[in-house]
């Protein structure tokens, strides 16, 4: 007990793949640096994230209305 076998660190480099990689290309489209991915696997961090994506302003809001 007390370290990590290889599946362990297989699962934790999965699982911060997913999260890290499709969070950084939303990231990267709304014109934040795609290595601020990385802060969103620490708990806490990763909510004042949510709120500031949440609120800040899109490249979409930027675009005239076409029609």
């Amino acid at each position: 007990m007390g370290s990590f076998s290889v599946w362990h660190w297989l699962i934790l480099v999965a699982w911060v793949f997913l999260i890290v990689f499709p969070i950084g290309k939303i990231f990267s489209r709304l014109g934040i640096p795609w290595a601020v991915a990385f802060l969103m696997v620490v708990p806490g961090v990763n909510l004042v994230m949510l709120w500031i994506v949440a609120f800040i302003k899109w490249p979409r809001d930027h675009v005239p209305p076409q029609g």
